[in-house]
This record gives C-alpha cells, structure tokens and sequence, in this order.
C-alpha cells in the first residue's frame, strides 16, 4: 500500500474538530518492537542542530513513542540492511525511485505496508532524494524541504494512521495528505496513536533465577542432514515455559552475511512426535503473548513459539521455508530458547547440531547464567562420535573454545582427556566417546558467555555443542 505525502501547501479555515484521525487498517501486534532501519546517509550538520538525517529519524521515532504505550520503535542507526520491497525489514532511506518505479509529480515521499490479515509485517519509507532536504522547524521554506516533519508523517503511517483530510475531516494534523506549516504533532495525531496502542496485554518479563536463563546457537543452515538441530532437556519434576525463536534475516542488521532468508521451527517430543511448528511468528495465535515479553523477534517472518513442557527430552529443528513452487534457500540461522522460570522445571541443557565450515562460520553456542550464585556446567564439542550414528560428513576433530560476556578466552581444549577437566568429567558422566572430540568443566558466574565450535586446521563438517546444567535439578 502506498501512502504519499504530496508537495503543497494545505491551509486550514473554519471550526477544526478534534480526533477526527483515520486509522489505515492494519496495526502491529501489541507490545511489539519495531527495529527501523536507518539508511538516510552519512552525517551532516542540519538546520535544527540534528548531526544526520539518521539522527533526525530517530528522533522522529521517539516523538511517536512518547504516545505508544503498546508499541517501541527502536532505531538502528546506520543500518547494514540494504533497503527492499520484499525483506520484512522495516527500512528507512532516500531514493529516486520507489524501488524501481518512479516517483509521482510532487511525490516527497512513500511509505509502504504490507499486512496479514491486518497484522502489519512490513513497512518501508523512501524520500524522493530529487529535492533538496534539511531538518527545521518552523514555517516551510521555498526550495528545502523538512526532512523532520516529513518523516512524523510516514512514520504515522509506519504507526497504522491515514490522512484525515481525504477521510473527509478538516482538523489539524500533520498526518494530513499534503505538506504545510504543521511541524508537530497534534491531538488528533496522538489521539489516533492511542486508539491502536493505547490499551493491551500487560508487558511481563522473565524471572530471573539460577538457570540458565537463555541458550542459543548459531550456525549455516543448509537442507537434509544440514539443518539446524536443537535438542533441550526440561529437568526437575514440574514443567518449564520457555519460548524458543529461529531467527534468520535479522541477522543481516548486525553485520552477518548470508542470514537464513526465511526460517521455519519444529519441535518434537522424544517420541518424535511433533508438538509444535511455526513459521511467521507474526501469524501465531501466541504472538501478542511472545511479544509482551519483549521477546518478539526483529524480522516478521522469523519463528517464535511460546510452550509449556513437561519434564522431558524435545528437539527443535531450523530449516528454510520450502513449498511446492520454492526450494528451501540456505543461510546462517540463530535457535534461541529463553527460558521464562515461571514454573518449578527447568530447561537444563541443550545440544545442537549444525554444520562447522571455515572462517567465520563456525557453530556458536551463547548461554546466560542467570541469578546471584556461580553455576558449574560442562560444554562439549562432539564430531566423530556423529559418525557411528550414521550422520554423513562428521566433523573430524572439533575445537572447543568458551569466551565470556567481553569475548575474551577463558578454556579452550582440543582433546577431552587431555584437559585439567578429564576426570572430573568422566566422574560425572559426561566424557565423550571419541578421543578427538572436546570438553571443558566450569564454574561461571551470572552473566553472558559463548561456546565456539571449530575445526582442527580449518576441517568442516556436522558438529555438536553440548552445554549442560550441572547444578541440582529442581525437586530432585
């Protein structure tokens, strides 16, 4: 849907009722963050002491923050994401055309939403870069044109607001059709803003407690045996709440090449017996539930599910989107699983399988020791071993490093019994079945830290990384 704000100048005469706004039709899921990627140009000094025009659109986003109690906009500055049509990424930029197509006469600039079924899942903002363009307040002024006004009105649209004048209303509102002297927003505007986001579901936020708090791991996601495996073990004798995302594209927006385009999530029991699949996290009757734990993923076509688990063992498997038409398409690919502490289980550990190439796609395991008190674990790092289990193409002899929240080293180790940790590990069960494979023993405090799996002398192939709870299961 295009919404344009034409060049002109709208002057308003008589009475000027108040709310009299028009919504579009489609808003985002409650308590939703936005990710905005900022593409607007380098830095420059504007009118209004704004440093860029990146600058002047994050602005812009906190202004309709201000009035969005079930909504955040989040501004990346600078994004890496190249702006288009059909990513899912809410993008910002100057172009001189509407990606390909040509602006109209008087055209400063479109907004782009897409929605399904009036769940918004993408916008995209362009600004004709055929003017001439700076930020001000004030009066328009002949010949340069106010990046910052401009933006509070695509933005409204981003926010779900149409023009109220081509409803039929005569109020004053910068979400107006055409471009005047209203720089700010108005009581029409705000009130438009709280009829969609004003009122919903209460934000609630994981507690924090001696588990591990959040697993993830990361990897290149390919098809067949080259998927992304992630299996996880609720320990303790009451279930566990967690929700578990496969992100892909989103990647992209922190500098990672070659992001997984379109990931599609899994689980099955330990019987095999799939319990629950998704693919756009936004279609998901649990998806205002995910989002009022700030747990939404950046991308709408991300993977997200919010389960209840018995004590148990379950695998989630990341794979790319396939249909009978679309081939599924390769890429690096994050599962997460949060675990929320809501109930007396707990989500103890997690093993996930996925490829380990060179350079810098190697298989990375991120956990988060939460609570107060230091928690002894175990990580492992298995290759061969994959082999006897008929998996093709096993890494050969894997190499375990763990970094911590600052990415510095703290243990790496190549050969498991050759590590100050042999016996320990082998006491607790824990000793891999091949001499090549890795392991390491360590009390971490509460914070951020990170396994990397890699292979000896740049070897490739299906890798595992293991990290396990080894502190006392809840009600055991």
């Amino acid at each position: 849907m295009f919404k344009v704000l034409f060049l002109s100048v709208l002057t308003f005469l008589g009475a000027q009722p108040l709310f009299a706004y028009v919504l579009e039709g489609q808003s985002w899921t409650l308590n939703r963050t936005v990710a905005m990627q900022l593409s607007l140009g380098q830095a420059r000094p504007l009118l209004d002491g704004f440093s860029s025009f990146n600058k002047s659109a994050a602005d812009v986003l906190g202004i309709w923050n201000s009035h969005l109690a079930h909504l955040t906009f989040a501004p990346v500055l600078n994004s890496p994401v190249v702006p288009s049509a059909s990513d899912y990424e809410m993008s910002a930029a100057f172009s001189n055309t509407i990606f390909g197509d040509t602006f109209g006469s008087g055209t400063l600039a479109v907004t782009l939403i897409s929605d399904r079924a009036g769940v918004t899942s993408e916008t995209d903002t362009l600004f004709n870069s055929a003017y001439q363009w700076n930020s001000y307040t004030g009066p328009l002024r002949p010949g340069i044109e106010d990046f910052h006004r401009v933006a509070l009105h695509e933005f409204g649209h981003t926010v779900g607001l149409d023009h109220p004048d081509e409803g039929g209303q005569t109020v004053a509102a910068i979400m107006n059709s055409q471009v005047s002297d209203v720089y700010l927003l108005k009581a029409d505007d705000i009130a438009g803003a709280e009829a969609l986001y004003g009122a919903g579901p209460d934000v609630t936020f994981a507690i924090d407690g001696p588990i591990l708090a959040n697993i993830s791991t990361r990897a290149q996601v390919g098809s067949g045996d080259n998927v992304l495996i992630g299996g996880f073990i609720v320990q303790g004798v009451q279930p566990a709440t967690v929700i578990l995302r496969a992100i892909g594209f989103s990647l992209s927006a922190q500098g990672v090449d070659g992001a997984l385009p379109d990931p599609v999530m899994t689980v099955y029991d330990s019987n095999q017996q799939q319990i629950a699949k998704n693919d756009d996290w936004v279609s998901s009757p649990d998806a205002k539930k995910i989002a009022s734990y700030h747990l939404d993923p950046p991308n709408s076509i991300e993977s997200a599910l919010i389960l209840t688990l018995q004590p148990g063992a379950y695998t989630a498997v990341i794979e790319g989107y396939s249909d009978a038409t679309q081939a599924a398409r390769p890429g690096i690919g994050l599962f997460e699983l949060y675990d929320l502490h809501t109930t007396g289980g707990r989500a103890g550990n997690i093993s996930t399988r996925g490829q380990v190439l060179g350079g810098d796609d190697v298989l990375i395991g991120g956990f988060i020791v939460g609570g107060t008190d230091a928690k002894p674990v175990v990580v492992r790092a298995l290759g061969p071993s994959l082999g006897d289990l008929g998996v093709a193409n096993a890494l050969p002899d894997p190499m375990l490093e763990l970094h911590d929240g600052n990415g510095s080293l703290l243990q790496s180790n190549d050969n498991w019994a050759q590590g100050v940790d042999a016996q320990a590990i082998t006491d607790e069960g824990f000793a891999p079945n091949k001499a090549k494979e890795a392991a390491l023993q360590a009390t971490l405090s509460p914070g951020n830290y990170t396994a990397v799996v890699s292979g000896v002398n740049g070897a490739s192939g299906i890798g595992l990384v293991e990290i396990y709870d080894m502190s006392p299961a809840p009600g055991l």
